[in-house]
């Protein structure tokens, strides 16, 4: 809503009227009175309008007014001119109804017939007129109102909200109603919009008009209220409360009442004038499944659900065996964060399922069956996790696993389970060790085996780098060169879908298992030598391996920004950047992003980066080994002096050069696994146009679904509409940090929470929007928006704090994590905006100066809860 218009120049028809001319004006225009508005009126009067009309015959007191129907108002937008006004025979006629009913002062609103949607309720995003006390303000409260359907924030929010696209035309009418003398106004919701619960009723209320409540200048009392009208509730901010207990109980009883004429949740706009309760206006609340808070909190449970279920399956199967299951989303997550269900699929079709990880580390010397062939992986509320227990039991090395241990560990310190092979797993056995585990008679077998799978991966260390440089790059680049010549476009679907399925063959049987043996050997060698330093060097281990590992040679992933910098330099031309790089991406695991090559943009981004990122060619890792030598000949000299003798420095030496052989080696391969990615997502976007799906649509199925997408596309359509919601909400979990990295199952109602965090400082505030957001504090000026659109917008870990929410800010609200607001109630237009955005929000007086700009805070805004956070370091992944 907006304040009263000022004083204006007198208007065509109203000069005209003074030489005369009114009884000679045509009559084209017939203006509806509210009490002649039948159910079948929407298009005529618009959704506004026709609420008021079906209240007001159903015998609710509703202010006396008329509608400017929307076929009239249609006239405005053909004006001459770019100006949207009403021209003369209008005006005739809204002046005429507007005498004829003997109003003093009015209210002019909009009623257009796209608002007050179940999901889209325009709240405050067209203009509204009060206290129009003149002929004169009436054309030009009218006039305003019409504009405001053209206006940028309209254009906007229709986009947001899904109906940029309609065309069935402006549809706005126009409603005007007698003002009323209110003593106490407000606005009333018929469930809590914050908790959604159908037992209870919130109602927002000031004394006089609710203008000020509704636009967030002030906010108000709140009362929380079940449906007999009895207070659960009260924040009063004056000396006395707004709404007595029988004032209460009426407007329960009048809501409840609206509620079961309409069908649904009602958002109620009130004034109490004589004692007399008075509906100003109602439209829908969405509905419970509309509510995206709501879908997430049903989403988190069935997720928990399926997951207990999925334990118990795997328990009954005799997979995990060894206590209470764990997950932890280890290294995984940060190759594949939330990712498409397509994604996801190709992940754990090439990876587990008796993919690379079976084959790579039995080709290595572990020892274990088939029971890591299911559960190894799971995709639990859309972020990817690997199941602890069998995970641990692909590393067995010729003995039994205390695997049990390693899942109390974990419970104890959860920081164990991020890269479980670099310091949980056991990766050695020395003899007294096993004769105490194991006995007398079966510790030296144990010894002896373990010794032997020891020999083994040595050898691999010896000679695998030469065999990959002899025989398998070349294969892998022979490979390459033939399946990008394929031509898809020419193959039937079913071909398409083939095609696809020998593509993940190939990277299952072949390319994924080199990854998995190249990262087993980097990453064994490099925990053998971690534990080598741990026994001379004790908790200074970790700080001395660093040094030796780093700038190790080239991988060819690493090689990518050397020759972006020569790219940069002229030194390269974009063709052969793109021949040797345009199948990588910011995120190549993630099939829905696109390649260097599908996105020119992109390529221009990382050249931009790289005009502020050095790459030296030749100084930089030149000096790098230098500091790797020397780090190596001073720890060398140190293990000399805690009494290490020539051997145990030639043993530690020897795995530490596997390691460093073996960390790039690594990379060098991901490079060629995820060139067979670009392959599967090439086949994958010409079977989406063959088919004619959306945009992306496609990376919504699982590899294995592709058969069926082709026998039933309607099917499959549904199907992937629901898993994007889905991700939708997974994505919000996501931005909101409400995810653990490690899942106990004692604990599964953790998933989808807010994490523990300690509070510094607490403050209590208004819960508006429900959610929790953490993030860093944003205090922004609402005078200088524009500084937000010139490259400083809000990020998705900000919390805005802003005085209150101005209609400018949609987009911001949006790109945020939450928001705290200085005044405005839960009825606020940014109260709306929030929870029409998904995006938290509470009001706090003078949030600006209690909470410090770039602190670390977190705002519930389901208990309005604020807490200023200590600052807390996440510890870091290994640099390998």
């Amino acid at each position: 809503m907006e304040g009263r218009a000022g004083p204006a120049r007198p208007l065509p028809y109203l000069a005209g009227r003074a030489a005369g001319r009114l009884s000679s004006m045509p009559r084209h225009f017939r203006i509806i009175d509210l009490q002649d508005v039948r159910e079948d009126d929407l298009a005529r009067v618009g959704r506004k309008a026709l609420h008021l009309g079906l209240m007001m015959r159903a015998g609710f007191p509703v202010p006396q007014g008329f509608v400017i129907p929307t076929d009239a108002c249609e006239a405005a937008f053909r004006s001459p001119g770019e100006a949207i006004q009403p021209n003369e025979q209008l005006q005739a006629a809204i002046v005429e109804a507007y005498r004829a009913r003997g109003f003093q002062r009015v209210a002019v609103r909009s009623s257009a017939t796209l608002e007050d949607l179940h999901h889209a309720s325009f709240a405050g995003i067209y203009t509204t007129r009060i206290n129009v006390a003149s002929e004169t303000e009436l054309i030009r409260a009218v006039a305003e109102c019409l504009r405001s359907t053209k206006a940028p924030r309209t254009a906007l929010y229709k986009a947001y909200v899904g109906l940029h696209e309609n065309g069935c035309g402006p549809g706005m009418a126009v409603v005007v109603q007698e003002m009323v003398d209110a003593e106490v106004s407000g606005v009333l919701y018929t469930l809590n919009p914050v908790t959604f619960s159908r037992d209870e009723c919130v109602i927002n209320s000031v004394p006089g008009l609710g203008e000020p409540l509704v636009s967030g200048q002030v906010s108000g009392d709140t009362f929380r209220v079940d449906r007999a009208g009895r207070v659960l509730e009260a924040r009063v901010v004056g000396q006395h409360a707004s709404l007595t207990p029988t004032q209460l109980r009426a407007l329960v009883d009048t809501a409840l009442a609206l509620e079961t004429l309409f069908g649904h949740p009602q958002d109620i706009e009130f004034a109490i004038a004589g004692g007399r309760i008075h509906i100003l206006q109602t439209r829908p609340i969405s509905t419970d499944s509309d509510l995206l808070e709501y879908r997430a909190a049903r989403y988190r449970q069935r997720e928990i659900d399926r997951l207990r279920n999925r334990i118990a399956e795997l328990r009954r199967k005799g997979k995990i065996e060894c206590g209470e299951a764990v997950y932890s989303d280890g290294n995984i997550t940060e190759i594949l964060p939330t990712p498409t269900p397509m994604s996801f699929g190709i992940f754990t079709s090439i990876f587990s399922d008796e993919g690379g990880i079976q084959r790579g580390r039995r080709r290595l010397g572990y020892t274990f069956g088939d029971e890591t062939s299911e559960g190894l992986f799971e995709l639990i509320c859309g972020h990817p996790y690997f199941n602890l227990e069998l995970d641990a039991k692909t590393f067995q090395a010729g003995f039994p696993l205390d695997i049990a241990a390693y899942l109390n560990r974990v419970k104890a310190d959860p920081h164990l389970a991020n890269y479980p092979e670099l310091g949980l797993y056991q990766q050695e056995l020395p003899l007294d060790e096993a004769v105490r585990r194991f006995g007398p008679d079966e510790g030296p077998a144990y010894h002896d085996r373990f010794l032997d799978f020891s020999s083994g991966i040595r050898t691999w260390a010896e000679t695998y780098h030469s065999q990959f440089a002899d025989t398998i790059e070349p294969e892998l680049q022979n490979y390459l060169t033939r399946e990008r010549s394929v031509n898809l476009t020419a193959l039937s679907c079913d071909a398409i879908v083939a095609k696809i399925q020998d593509y993940l063959d190939h990277l299952k049987r072949y390319t994924a298992v080199h990854f998995v043996i190249a990262a087993r050997l980097g990453f064994f060698f490099t925990e053998r030598v971690r534990q080598r330093l741990q026994d001379w060097c004790g908790r200074e281990a970790d700080g001395l391996i660093e040094p030796l590992l780093r700038r190790l040679q080239l991988s060819k992933i690493g090689q990518e920004g050397i020759d972006l910098s020569r790219l940069a330099q002229q030194e390269m031309s974009r063709e052969e950047f793109l021949a040797m790089y345009g199948h990588l991406a910011t995120n190549e695991l993630e099939i829905a992003m696109p390649r260097l090559t599908d996105d020119p943009a992109s390529l221009e981004r990382l050249l931009r980066q790289a005009a502020t990122t050095a790459y030296h060619t030749v100084g930089e890792p030149h000096q790098q080994a230098e500091c790797r030598d020397w780090a190596e000949a001073e720890l060398g000299g140190r293990l000399v002096q805690l009494g290490a003798v020539g051997s145990d420095i030639e043993t530690l030496l020897t795995e530490l050069s596997y390691a460093r052989r073996y960390l790039p080696l690594r990379e060098t391969i991901k490079y060629y696994l995820v060139a067979e990615y670009a392959l599967i997502r090439r086949a994958l976007t010409v079977l989406s146009r063959k088919l004619v799906l959306e945009p992306d649509a496609i990376f919504y199925l699982y590899p294995s679904e592709l058969p069926g997408l082709l026998r039933d596309v309607k099917s499959a359509r549904e199907k992937m509409q629901v898993r994007h919601e889905e991700r939708e909400i997974a994505l919000l979990f996501s931005k909101r940090r409400w995810m653990p990295r490690v899942i106990c199952e004692g604990a599964l109602e953790e998933i989808g929470r807010p994490p523990r965090l300690e509070a510094a400082q607490e403050f209590q505030a208004i819960p508006v929007s429900s959610g929790e957001a953490i993030g860093t504090v944003r205090i922004i000026d609402p005078d200088r928006l524009d500084s937000l659109s010139n490259g400083n917008g809000c990020r998705p870990h900000d919390v805005i704090v802003v005085p209150s929410v101005s209609l400018g800010m949609f987009l911001h609200i949006r790109g945020a994590a939450g928001v705290v607001m200085e005044t405005g109630g839960i009825l606020a237009h940014g109260a709306c905006l929030a929870r029409e955005s998904g995006v938290p929000a509470v009001v706090l007086e003078h949030a600006s100066l209690l909470l410090p700009d770039k602190s670390r805070v977190r705002i519930d805004g389901s208990s309005g809860r604020v807490s200023l956070l200590k600052c807390q370091t996440a510890p870091e992944r290994p640099s390998v």
